[in-house]
Protein backbone atom coordinates (compact mmCIF):
# COMPACT_ATOMS: atom_id res chain seq x y z
CA UNK A 1 0.00 0.00 0.00
CA UNK A 2 1.17 3.69 -0.80
CA UNK A 3 2.42 4.99 2.27
CA UNK A 4 0.11 8.37 1.99
CA UNK A 5 -3.07 6.04 1.85
CA UNK A 6 -1.59 3.72 4.83
CA UNK A 7 -0.94 6.55 7.16
CA UNK A 8 -4.66 7.94 6.34
CA UNK A 9 -5.81 4.42 7.18
CA UNK A 10 -4.56 4.24 10.22
CA UNK A 11 -4.88 8.00 11.23
CA UNK A 12 -8.67 7.47 10.75
CA UNK A 13 -8.44 4.04 13.04
CA UNK A 14 -6.90 6.19 15.51
CA UNK A 15 -9.21 8.95 15.26
CA UNK A 16 -12.01 6.48 15.89
CA UNK A 17 -10.65 4.47 18.55
CA UNK A 18 -9.80 7.89 20.51
CA UNK A 19 -13.39 9.31 20.28
CA UNK A 20 -14.92 6.01 21.05
CA UNK A 21 -17.19 6.01 24.18
CA UNK A 22 -14.66 4.16 25.62
CA UNK A 23 -12.71 7.40 26.18
CA UNK A 24 -15.54 10.24 26.10
CA UNK A 25 -14.53 11.03 29.58
CA UNK A 26 -11.31 11.34 29.46
CA UNK A 27 -11.67 13.69 26.18
CA UNK A 28 -14.31 15.70 27.43
CA UNK A 29 -11.52 16.60 30.06
CA UNK A 30 -9.12 17.23 27.31
CA UNK A 31 -11.57 19.61 26.14
CA UNK A 32 -12.47 21.90 29.32
CA UNK A 33 -8.94 21.52 29.86
CA UNK A 34 -7.30 22.87 26.87
CA UNK A 35 -6.40 26.92 26.80
CA UNK A 36 -7.29 28.77 23.39
CA UNK A 37 -5.06 27.36 20.37
CA UNK A 38 -3.98 31.05 19.91
CA UNK A 39 -5.18 32.69 15.97
CA UNK A 40 -6.80 28.89 15.30
CA UNK A 41 -9.95 29.39 14.13
CA UNK A 42 -12.85 27.12 16.14
CA UNK A 43 -13.07 23.87 13.93
CA UNK A 44 -9.40 23.80 13.68
CA UNK A 45 -8.45 24.66 17.19
CA UNK A 46 -10.66 21.72 18.37
CA UNK A 47 -9.07 19.51 15.40
CA UNK A 48 -5.73 20.47 17.18
CA UNK A 49 -6.79 19.86 20.83
CA UNK A 50 -8.35 16.22 19.40
CA UNK A 51 -4.73 15.70 17.79
CA UNK A 52 -2.77 16.40 20.81
CA UNK A 53 -5.04 14.56 23.28
CA UNK A 54 -4.49 11.06 20.47
CA UNK A 55 -1.11 11.62 20.11
CA UNK A 56 0.21 13.20 23.51
CA UNK A 57 -1.60 13.84 26.59
CA UNK A 58 -1.04 11.08 29.18
CA UNK A 59 -4.30 9.58 30.49
CA UNK A 60 -5.49 8.95 33.73
CA UNK A 61 -3.82 5.48 33.75
CA UNK A 62 -0.30 6.97 32.80
CA UNK A 63 -0.67 6.03 29.08
CA UNK A 64 -1.59 7.50 26.04
CA UNK A 65 -3.87 6.48 23.07
CA UNK A 66 -1.56 5.24 21.30
CA UNK A 67 -0.40 3.10 24.00
CA UNK A 68 -3.92 1.94 24.20
CA UNK A 69 -4.72 1.32 20.42
CA UNK A 70 -1.28 -0.71 19.94
CA UNK A 71 -2.54 -2.82 22.40
CA UNK A 72 -6.45 -3.11 20.97
CA UNK A 73 -5.07 -3.83 18.07
CA UNK A 74 -1.91 -6.80 18.30
CA UNK A 75 -2.16 -7.91 14.55
CA UNK A 76 -0.52 -4.35 13.17
CA UNK A 77 2.55 -5.01 11.16
CA UNK A 78 5.93 -3.69 12.66
CA UNK A 79 5.28 -1.04 9.44
CA UNK A 80 2.47 0.01 10.62
CA UNK A 81 3.34 0.20 14.78
CA UNK A 82 6.51 1.95 13.88
CA UNK A 83 4.68 4.48 11.70
CA UNK A 84 1.93 5.07 14.52
CA UNK A 85 4.74 5.19 17.71
CA UNK A 86 6.82 7.42 15.30
CA UNK A 87 3.28 9.96 15.44
CA UNK A 88 4.76 10.90 19.18
CA UNK A 89 6.83 13.23 18.22
CA UNK A 90 4.59 15.83 16.33
CA UNK A 91 5.63 19.57 15.81
CA UNK A 92 3.32 22.39 16.62
CA UNK A 93 4.21 25.43 15.24
CA UNK A 94 3.14 28.66 12.60
CA UNK A 95 4.22 28.25 9.23
CA UNK A 96 5.54 30.70 6.96
CA UNK A 97 4.86 28.86 3.05
CA UNK A 98 8.62 29.09 1.55
CA UNK A 99 7.47 27.26 -1.93
CA UNK A 100 5.78 24.85 -3.33
CA UNK A 101 7.00 21.03 -4.37
CA UNK A 102 4.71 18.64 -6.35
CA UNK A 103 2.49 17.36 -3.67
CA UNK A 104 4.24 18.68 -1.07
CA UNK A 105 4.52 22.15 0.40
CA UNK A 106 7.89 23.69 1.94
CA UNK A 107 7.31 25.21 5.31
CA UNK A 108 9.38 27.79 7.81
CA UNK A 109 8.16 27.43 11.36
CA UNK A 110 8.46 30.48 13.28
CA UNK A 111 9.24 28.99 16.52
CA UNK A 112 11.98 26.71 16.05
CA UNK A 113 13.20 28.35 12.74
CA UNK A 114 13.44 24.88 11.16
CA UNK A 115 12.49 23.96 7.43
CA UNK A 116 10.09 21.41 6.74
CA UNK A 117 8.59 19.35 3.46
CA UNK A 118 4.93 18.63 3.95
CA UNK A 119 2.41 16.62 2.62
CA UNK A 120 -0.99 15.72 3.31
CA UNK A 121 -3.03 12.44 3.32
CA UNK A 122 -5.75 14.13 0.93
CA UNK A 123 -3.09 15.05 -1.69
CA UNK A 124 -2.15 17.82 -3.91
CA UNK A 125 -6.00 19.15 -3.53
CA UNK A 126 -5.11 20.28 0.32
CA UNK A 127 -2.45 22.52 -0.72
CA UNK A 128 -4.50 24.57 -3.36
CA UNK A 129 -5.97 27.61 -1.54
CA UNK A 130 -2.01 27.50 -0.03
CA UNK A 131 0.14 30.18 -2.05
CA UNK A 132 4.17 31.19 -1.43
CA UNK A 133 4.63 34.33 1.31
CA UNK A 134 0.76 33.09 3.47
CA UNK A 135 1.24 31.56 6.89
CA UNK A 136 -0.61 28.66 8.76
CA UNK A 137 -1.12 27.11 11.76
CA UNK A 138 -0.97 23.40 11.97
CA UNK A 139 0.61 20.38 13.72
CA UNK A 140 2.94 18.13 12.03
CA UNK A 141 4.04 14.40 12.24
CA UNK A 142 7.07 12.55 10.66
CA UNK A 143 5.89 9.96 7.24
CA UNK A 144 9.05 8.63 5.96
CA UNK A 145 11.71 11.34 4.80
CA UNK A 146 9.16 14.28 5.09
CA UNK A 147 6.07 15.57 7.25
CA UNK A 148 2.37 15.11 7.33
CA UNK A 149 -0.87 17.45 7.84
CA UNK A 150 -1.84 16.05 11.65
CA UNK A 151 -5.09 18.44 12.13
CA UNK A 152 -7.03 20.91 10.08
CA UNK A 153 -4.35 24.04 9.44
CA UNK A 154 -5.52 27.46 9.91
CA UNK A 155 -4.22 30.16 6.73
CA UNK A 156 -3.49 33.46 7.03
CA UNK A 157 -2.68 35.93 4.56
CA UNK A 158 1.09 37.20 3.94
CA UNK A 159 -0.04 40.50 5.22
CA UNK A 160 -0.98 38.60 9.06
CA UNK A 161 3.01 37.97 9.26
CA UNK A 162 3.32 40.45 12.45
CA UNK A 163 0.92 39.41 14.21
CA UNK A 164 2.01 35.82 13.85
CA UNK A 165 5.73 36.54 14.49
CA UNK A 166 4.37 37.96 18.01
CA UNK A 167 2.49 34.90 18.82
CA UNK A 168 5.13 32.73 17.72
CA UNK A 169 7.52 34.56 20.37
CA UNK A 170 4.84 33.93 23.02
CA UNK A 171 4.01 30.18 21.92
CA UNK A 172 7.74 29.61 21.93
CA UNK A 173 8.45 31.79 25.58
CA UNK A 174 5.69 29.13 27.43
CA UNK A 175 6.82 26.21 25.95
CA UNK A 176 10.73 26.26 25.11
CA UNK A 177 10.25 22.30 24.26
CA UNK A 178 9.37 23.69 21.08
CA UNK A 179 11.86 26.04 20.31
CA UNK A 180 14.62 23.63 21.18
CA UNK A 181 13.32 20.93 18.73
CA UNK A 182 16.48 23.08 17.03
CA UNK A 183 19.34 21.84 18.01
CA UNK A 184 21.64 25.08 17.49
CA UNK A 185 18.92 26.58 19.75
CA UNK A 186 19.89 24.43 22.43
CA UNK A 187 22.85 24.75 21.99
CA UNK A 188 23.01 28.58 22.10
CA UNK A 189 20.69 28.29 25.09
CA UNK A 190 23.27 26.08 27.50
CA UNK A 191 26.05 28.13 26.67
CA UNK A 192 24.12 31.35 27.70
CA UNK A 193 23.25 29.67 30.88
CA UNK A 194 26.78 28.36 31.55
CA UNK A 195 27.76 32.43 30.84
CA UNK A 196 24.56 33.00 33.40
CA UNK A 197 25.56 31.43 36.01
CA UNK A 198 28.98 32.24 36.01
CA UNK A 199 27.78 35.61 36.82
CA UNK A 200 26.01 34.75 39.54
CA UNK A 201 28.43 32.43 41.60
CA UNK A 202 30.93 35.51 40.91
CA UNK A 203 28.03 37.85 41.89
CA UNK A 204 26.92 35.80 44.75
CA UNK A 205 29.58 33.18 45.70
CA UNK A 206 27.18 30.15 45.69
CA UNK A 207 24.53 28.65 43.31
CA UNK A 208 21.81 29.81 45.61
CA UNK A 209 21.30 32.83 48.09
CA UNK A 210 18.37 32.59 50.40
CA UNK A 211 16.71 36.15 51.18
CA UNK A 212 13.78 38.34 52.33
CA UNK A 213 10.77 38.14 50.42
CA UNK A 214 11.06 41.91 49.89
CA UNK A 215 14.78 41.58 49.03
CA UNK A 216 13.66 38.89 45.81
CA UNK A 217 13.21 42.11 42.74
CA UNK A 218 16.48 43.90 43.86
CA UNK A 219 18.80 40.87 43.93
CA UNK A 220 17.51 39.54 40.59
CA UNK A 221 17.99 43.31 38.84
CA UNK A 222 21.24 42.93 40.33
CA UNK A 223 21.69 39.96 38.50
CA UNK A 224 19.87 40.71 35.47
CA UNK A 225 22.64 43.67 35.81
CA UNK A 226 25.32 41.71 35.94
CA UNK A 227 24.08 39.55 32.92
CA UNK A 228 24.12 42.59 31.02
CA UNK A 229 27.00 44.08 31.67
CA UNK A 230 29.08 40.80 31.06
CA UNK A 231 27.26 40.88 27.80
CA UNK A 232 27.73 44.51 26.55
CA UNK A 233 29.88 46.12 28.74
CA UNK A 234 29.26 49.92 29.37
CA UNK A 235 25.23 49.27 28.51
CA UNK A 236 23.26 51.42 30.80
CA UNK A 237 20.17 51.09 28.80
CA UNK A 238 17.08 49.72 31.14
CA UNK A 239 16.55 46.39 32.00
CA UNK A 240 14.24 44.15 30.19
CA UNK A 241 10.35 44.55 31.92
CA UNK A 242 9.48 41.54 34.38
CA UNK A 243 6.99 41.27 37.35
CA UNK A 244 7.69 38.71 40.04
CA UNK A 245 4.64 36.77 41.07
CA UNK A 246 3.38 38.60 44.21
CA UNK A 247 3.45 35.26 46.37
CA UNK A 248 7.07 35.58 45.94
CA UNK A 249 7.38 38.98 47.08
CA UNK A 250 5.24 38.20 50.17
CA UNK A 251 7.17 35.33 51.08
CA UNK A 252 9.34 35.40 54.55
CA UNK A 253 12.14 33.90 52.92
CA UNK A 254 12.99 32.80 49.11
CA UNK A 255 15.87 31.00 48.00
CA UNK A 256 17.53 32.33 44.27
CA UNK A 257 18.96 29.27 42.84
CA UNK A 258 20.42 29.21 39.36
CA UNK A 259 20.09 25.84 38.21
CA UNK A 260 22.45 24.64 35.84
CA UNK A 261 19.84 23.05 33.56
CA UNK A 262 17.41 25.46 33.39
CA UNK A 263 18.16 28.77 35.14
CA UNK A 264 16.63 30.74 37.46
CA UNK A 265 14.21 29.07 40.17
CA UNK A 266 12.32 30.67 43.16
CA UNK A 267 11.90 28.24 46.37
CA UNK A 268 9.83 29.71 48.70
CA UNK A 269 10.37 29.82 52.56
CA UNK A 270 13.14 27.70 51.91
CA UNK A 271 15.00 29.02 55.44
CA UNK A 272 11.90 27.16 57.34
CA UNK A 273 12.77 24.12 55.71
CA UNK A 274 16.40 24.86 56.21
CA UNK A 275 16.00 24.92 60.11
CA UNK A 276 13.70 21.70 59.86
CA UNK A 277 16.74 19.57 58.53
CA UNK A 278 18.66 21.34 60.67
CA UNK A 279 16.59 20.14 63.90
CA UNK A 280 14.42 17.28 62.10
CA UNK A 281 12.25 17.17 65.60
CA UNK A 282 10.60 20.42 63.84
CA UNK A 283 8.88 18.18 61.58
CA UNK A 284 6.13 17.33 64.44
CA UNK A 285 4.98 21.09 63.93
CA UNK A 286 2.21 21.76 61.09
CA UNK A 287 3.63 24.85 59.35
CA UNK A 288 7.27 22.80 59.01
CA UNK A 289 5.51 19.34 57.98
CA UNK A 290 2.76 21.30 55.87
CA UNK A 291 5.55 23.33 53.68
CA UNK A 292 7.46 20.30 53.23
CA UNK A 293 4.80 18.18 51.68
CA UNK A 294 4.02 21.04 49.36
CA UNK A 295 7.44 21.13 48.17
CA UNK A 296 7.34 17.28 47.68
CA UNK A 297 4.16 16.78 46.41
CA UNK A 298 4.41 20.25 44.44
CA UNK A 299 4.10 19.38 40.56
CA UNK A 300 5.73 23.01 39.96
CA UNK A 301 8.97 22.97 42.07
CA UNK A 302 11.97 20.94 40.84
CA UNK A 303 13.68 17.79 42.61
CA UNK A 304 16.55 20.43 42.98
CA UNK A 305 15.38 22.61 45.63
CA UNK A 306 15.09 19.22 47.61
CA UNK A 307 18.48 18.27 46.93
CA UNK A 308 19.60 21.65 48.34
CA UNK A 309 18.08 21.13 51.70
CA UNK A 310 19.52 17.25 51.74
CA UNK A 311 22.87 17.72 50.67
CA UNK A 312 24.32 19.48 54.25
CA UNK A 313 23.36 16.13 56.42
CA UNK A 314 21.48 12.74 54.49
CA UNK A 315 21.39 11.67 58.00
CA UNK A 316 19.01 14.15 59.35
CA UNK A 317 17.07 14.15 55.71
CA UNK A 318 16.29 10.74 56.32
CA UNK A 319 14.93 11.22 59.53
CA UNK A 320 12.82 13.75 58.33
CA UNK A 321 11.05 11.90 55.28
CA UNK A 322 11.16 9.13 57.69
CA UNK A 323 8.94 10.92 59.86
CA UNK A 324 6.81 12.74 57.17
CA UNK A 325 6.00 9.62 55.35
CA UNK A 326 5.85 7.41 58.86
CA UNK A 327 8.53 4.89 57.50
CA UNK A 328 10.74 3.14 59.65
CA UNK A 329 14.52 2.95 58.54
CA UNK A 330 14.17 5.18 56.05
CA UNK A 331 17.39 6.39 54.32
CA UNK A 332 18.16 9.53 52.15
CA UNK A 333 20.87 8.09 50.19
CA UNK A 334 19.51 4.42 49.88
CA UNK A 335 15.36 6.08 49.03
CA UNK A 336 16.03 9.72 48.25
CA UNK A 337 16.53 9.14 44.74
CA UNK A 338 13.57 6.76 44.33
CA UNK A 339 11.52 9.27 46.41
CA UNK A 340 11.74 11.87 44.16
CA UNK A 341 11.38 9.79 41.08
CA UNK A 342 8.07 8.98 42.48
CA UNK A 343 6.42 11.90 43.45
CA UNK A 344 8.82 14.33 40.92
CA UNK A 345 7.94 12.30 37.85
CA UNK A 346 7.72 14.43 34.97
CA UNK A 347 11.14 15.65 36.02
CA UNK A 348 12.80 12.43 35.08
CA UNK A 349 10.50 11.71 32.36
CA UNK A 350 12.82 13.69 29.87
CA UNK A 351 15.43 16.20 29.92
CA UNK A 352 14.88 19.77 31.75
CA UNK A 353 15.11 22.44 29.23
CA UNK A 354 16.29 25.84 29.73
CA UNK A 355 14.23 28.64 30.80
CA UNK A 356 16.17 31.13 28.69
CA UNK A 357 14.80 31.25 24.65
CA UNK A 358 17.14 32.48 21.84
CA UNK A 359 15.41 34.20 19.54
CA UNK A 360 16.78 35.29 15.63
CA UNK A 361 17.58 39.19 14.56
CA UNK A 362 14.78 38.75 12.85
CA UNK A 363 12.57 37.97 15.81
CA UNK A 364 14.39 40.43 17.79
CA UNK A 365 13.93 43.07 15.66
CA UNK A 366 10.40 42.71 15.57
CA UNK A 367 10.02 42.64 19.30
CA UNK A 368 11.77 45.78 19.71
CA UNK A 369 9.42 47.09 17.37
Amino acid sequence: MDIMKQAAALKGQLIDFALSPLLARELNEAFEQSAPVGLADGEAAASMIIDHFVLQRRLASGDTVIDRFLRAHPRLSPQEREMILGWRDVVEGIFEVQDKDRDAVILFNLIDELTYRVRSNMGESAFRPIEKGMSLICRLVPIGEDWLVSANISLFPADARNQLLTQAAEFGLRNPKLVFRNPDKLATARRILAEQRDVFIDLYGAEYIVVLGEDVAPRYDAFMRACMDRAQPGNTSLLPGYTLPDDILGAETVAIHFNQETGISFYLEFALLQELFANPSLINRRRYRETLTSYLRGDDISPAAIRLLTEPDPDNAGIVFGKLLKKKNFSWPEHGESLLRRYKARYFDEPQLPTTVPVSGTMAAHLRK
